[in-house]
């Protein structure tokens, strides 16, 4: 398989062209050979589309090693005859764009180029966002290997029975994929995330500490509604679009979901809609002054795998988040010159007036955690594993008393007895397909109620001796 390197043939003391070569990734392919001109990309790559200008900036060291890691994957596709055997020995540089498009893509939507796959023979289809991101990586690479000669007639396309041929293969791992019935027991499934279990949720005042050094407006809005909510961090970047706004969606995005316009269009809140998808609710839903249960303010949002789930927003929130669209957000479109006609649908802003993207606010949270040195790296997993464990010890508690249980502490008796229940909903909040996931945060809370309980006694028996 192609493999990712740096370089460290150079010396100690290096020169400043020495330190950016050492910042530099290349790929080297499974023959020991280097693919030259994919390499020389990846130097090159700059932001806005990797094409070449003085007035871009190239990426840093970390970004481009993000490249590299996606370009390699694409390469060890290639290599993989296994995987298309009607074009065996395919080299990087006979690459055609529907090599890319009708083979690569699809493997990864029908879920049979994952580790998950390879490790237990279970079809996982990659989530559109990781899919999207390879695939336009790949496609970039190539235009500019075309543009600066390295290759040619990259989209020529081919005989569509001899596409059909090279893609069969394909389609016909994903039928041959373990399928488990629903009340079938699953075997274990490779989890390349750290597990919630094994996390130790921060305190509040960690997270009040952790807020504190976030810059007023977007990024400390942001970190406020995944720990409200419990969005995933591209969820969140994704579904946080205004009312009363004219938007393109993103076509890219739209896959699996045709329902959406390929023109602009006006947004506006609806609870069934399916083009609103994603739309914050209305000003008007969040100063309702009705009864309790009309004033949270329910919408719809798209997350990982396409899976379309309904959260609440606080209503205090939802008002702070309104003020700050009517006075940080219109301050920033004023002071970067953006007209109302041009004004981006996206609530979050960065300080150029564009949409704030997931890696600012993922470098936002890092930095603020250094800041604070509260001895916790706060990111966005963290703050949605705070929302899973803080939403189950409420709601646990809440159900208790509503069955007649007045204890006023969480006990570990209460999470045996109505935590199951809880846990049900979390999953729908949470978007986890498989409940197994989202009883990971059960148990992290029962272990907790049940291992301060016996610590403290522990502790008191240690004490009692030291008398």
């Amino acid at each position: 398989m192609a493999t990712v390197h740096m370089p460290s043939h150079l010396p100690k003391r290096k020169s400043p062209l020495q330190l950016t070569i050492a910042k530099t990734p290349y790929i080297r392919l499974s023959n020991d050979d280097y693919p030259d001109g994919i390499n020389h990309y990846i130097a090159d790559r700059r932001k806005h589309g990797g094409r070449k200008s003085a007035n871009k900036m190239p990426l840093r060291p970390r970004s481009k090693k993000g490249v590299a890691d996606k370009l390699c994957n694409f390469l060890t596709f290639v290599e993989t005859d296994e995987m298309h055997p009607a074009l065996p020995s395919l080299n990087w540089y006979d690459v055609k764009e529907w090599h890319v498009t009708h083979l690569y893509e699809h493997a990864m939507v029908l879920g049979v180029w994952s580790q998950q796959y390879f490790l237990t023979g279970e079809a996982s289809p990659l989530a559109p966002d990781t899919v999207n991101g390879y695939v336009y990586e790949v496609l970039e690479c190539y235009r500019w290997l075309e543009e600066n000669g390295y290759i040619s007639k990259f989209h020529e396309e081919g005989s569509l029975a001899f596409v059909e041929e090279a893609y069969r293969p394909i389609s016909s791992r994903r039928k041959s994929a373990v399928h488990y019935e629903p009340d079938e027991a699953k075997g274990p499934v490779f989890t390349p995330r750290q597990s919630p279990g094994s996390l130790i949720p921060p305190t509040r005042e960690q997270f009040i500490s952790f807020l504190s050094c976030l810059p007023p407006g977007s990024h400390q809005l942001a970190a406020i509604l995944i720990y409200e909510v419990g969005y995933r961090l591209r969820e969140l970047v994704e579904n946080t679009l205004l009312p009363g706004s004219i938007h393109d969606r993103n076509p890219d995005a739209t896959f699996h979901l045709p329902t959406w316009p390929t023109k602009p269009y006006l947004l506006n809140w609806s609870a069934n809609d399916d083009r609103m998808i994603g739309v914050l609710p209305t000003h008007d839903q969040a100063w309702n002054t009705g009864p309790r249960e009309t004033t949270d303010c329910p919408y719809r949002i798209v997350g990982k795998g396409l899976v379309i789930r309904r959260v609440d927003i606080n209503v205090t929130t939802m008002r702070t988040l309104y003020h700050y669209r009517d006075g940080l957000r219109v301050a920033n479109l004023r002071r970067n010159g953006v007209a109302a006609t041009r004004e981006p649908a996206q609530l979050f802003l960065n300080r150029f007036g564009e949409p704030l993207s997931a890696h600012a606010i993922q470098d936002a949270f890092r930095r603020a955690s250094i800041k604070a040195n509260c001895g916790y790296r706060f990111t966005a997993h963290v703050l949605r594993h705070m929302f899973a464990c803080d939403f189950l010890k409420a709601a646990t508690l809440a159900r208790a008393r509503l069955m007649g249980d007045q204890s006023p502490e969480l006990t570990f008796e209460m999470l045996e007895r109505y935590g199951d229940v809880v846990v049900n909903v979390l999953q729908k909040l949470l978007g986890h397909a498989l409940r197994e996931t989202t009883l990971i945060y059960l148990e992290q809370v029962k272990l907790s109620a049940l291992g301060l309980a016996h610590t403290m006694s522990w502790n008191d028996h240690l004490d009692g001796d030291g008398d």
